[in-house]
């Protein structure tokens, strides 16, 4: 076996444990980067997958393999199960299971584990959450006396909040930042009792950060945002 053949061994073994893989962090929006822990879960999808193809490919070599139909004449239809069930089925599995992940169904810790988030950042804001975020800052003079408001959430009319995932280094971008009263960090709240929003998104870095409290509450709509 020269080389070529055995690249295309590798890339054959690997392939749908790499499109499970990737289509099930595209849902997820957890990725471990890792280079052991994804070799280890793409290894341990494709070994699934051609366990599961293992009696269809039996089936076809005892069809066509073994009496030599292939060798003279059109190339059956049934063949094309094979790139169906080796690409096709890993990524809509891959999909599938991503988002029973990211709605937190019961089942799909089969896969994920009790724990599938690499750390509790990726947790918190992760998995499309929404939250008002009350951040206290290093330093004090930063910010409302050390207080930075804002919500992770849709934008409205820009890029929505976003937070940096493993293994990059914790970062935010908040689509939008509220008004702190000074000294206590409270939300400044309008006549509609909601907090007074500023209209201005803001990026900061965990370096810059002391703590972070999360409030799960509804957050604006893209309208209340527009009409603010």
């Amino acid at each position: 076996m020269d080389v070529l053949d055995t690249f295309l061994v590798t890339v054959l073994a690997g392939l749908p444990g790499a499109l499970f893989t990737f289509a099930y962090e595209r849902q997820t929006h957890i990725v471990r980067a890792a280079f052991s822990d994804r070799i280890m879960r793409l290894t341990a999808a494709s070994a699934v997958f051609y366990i599961a193809a293992a009696p269809l490919g039996y089936w076809l070599y005892l069809r066509y393999g073994r009496t030599g139909r292939l060798l003279g004449g059109p190339l059956p239809w049934a063949l094309w199960l094979v790139p169906i069930g080796l690409v096709i089925c890993p990524v809509l599995l891959g999909l599938t299971l991503g988002s029973a992940t990211r709605r937190g169904r019961p089942w799909a810790r089969l896969w994920s584990g009790r724990s599938p988030d690499p750390r509790a950042w990726d947790a918190a804001f992760g998995h499309g959450a929404n939250a008002w975020l009350r951040i206290r800052l290093k330093d004090s003079a930063g910010g409302t006396d050390g207080w930075l408001l804002g919500a992770f959430g849709p934008g409205s009319g820009g890029p929505s909040s976003v937070a940096s995932s493993y293994p990059d280094p914790p970062d935010l971008y908040l689509a939008e930042t509220a008004e702190a009263e000074p000294g206590t960090g409270r939300f400044v709240l309008d006549e509609h009792g909601r907090p007074k929003l500023r209209n201005t998104g803001l990026l900061i870095a965990w370096d810059e950060i002391a703590y972070i409290e999360l409030g799960h509450v509804p957050l604006l709509t893209r309208t209340e945002h527009s009409g603010a």
